[in-house]
Order: C-alpha cells, then sequence, then structure tokens
C-alpha cells in the first residue's frame, strides 16, 4: 500500500495555475510523475482501464483527507454561492436575469425569489454568508466589491 501524501503549504513544483487549486496541482503532478499515471493515451490515469467499464484507479485512496463532515446547509450553500457569484460576475445591466441564466433552463423557479434576493437586507445576508463560506473554504467564496454592488441592484 502507498503511504498517504502529505500537502505541503507552499508548492513543492514549479507548475503554477490559475484555474486550479494548490492541491489539485499537486494531486495531477503526483499521478502524472509520481505514480506515472498519465492518462487515457498512456493506458493508466484516474481511471484503470483495464476492467470494462473502466473503474476509478484505487490508489486514488492516497489522496483521501480525513477531514470531518462538512454540514449539509455549507455544502448547499457551497454549491448556490458558487453559481451565484459567478453570475454577478458575468452580467452587465441585469443581475436577477443572469442569476436565473446560471441555473439553467431547466430550473421551474425563479432564481430572485428563491434566493431571497428581493430586498437589500437579503442581499447583505447573502454577503454575510458568502464571507463566511471565505472563511472556512477559501476566498473564491468572498464576494468583491463589484459582485456586491451587482447583488444591491437586484433587489432594488
Amino acid at each position: 500500500m502507498v503511504a498517504a501524501p502529505t500537502v505541503a503549504r507552499k508548492p513543492t513544483h514549479k507548475v503554477q495555475s490559475k484555474t486550479m487549486t494548490e492541491s489539485a496541482v499537486y494531486v495531477v503532478e503526483k499521478m502524472a510523475h509520481g505514480f506515472k499515471r498519465s492518462g487515457r493515451q498512456g493506458g493508466a490515469g484516474f481511471y484503470d482501464y483495464s476492467s470494462e467499464p473502466p473503474q476509478l484507479w484505487s490508489g486514488l485512496k492516497t489522496f483521501e483527507r480525513s477531514r470531518g463532515k462538512i454540514p449539509a446547509e455549507d455544502v448547499r450553500d457551497r454549491l448556490v454561492h458558487a453559481a451565484v457569484l459567478a453570475a454577478l460576475s458575468g452580467v452587465q445591466n441585469e443581475p436577477l436575469e443572469a442569476l436565473a441564466s446560471a441555473f439553467g433552463p431547466d430550473v421551474r423557479w425563479d432564481a430572485a425569489a428563491a434566493l431571497g434576493l428581493a430586498s437589500s437586507d437579503a442581499a447583505g445576508r447573502f454577503a454575510a454568508r458568502s464571507r463566511e463560506l471565505s472563511g472556512r473554504y477559501g476566498s473564491r467564496f468572498e464576494p468583491t466589491a463589484e459582485q456586491l454592488a451587482r447583488l444591491g441592484s437586484a433587489g432594488r
């Protein structure tokens, strides 16, 4: 059995990514260079291609973390807040329309009503919860000043 890797606080490699977290870069680097699992073309990657259908490689257990459980409301709020913040980042003048489009055409509810963005008070609660999530789970949940301004205009 392979020993579980320790995730360093500072990068142990020279790869920098603007789209992947440091932990994700570590996993990809370790898979490609440490375990020589470069992907499907190489016959080995995150999946074991020797079985039909391909199965997840059992060695991925090496990367499991022994963290406590994430509360269900945090999981829900992380998904919603990430989608809302992403939508607010791409909006010009129509925040509610963009919020609704972020959830796809099959959603049966109005994004504004579902997220409670009809008042500036609700927008304030949303921003406070985003900051709380940011403190627990990383800066991707921290709303920018521009997002906050757009969020505030959504309730008007």
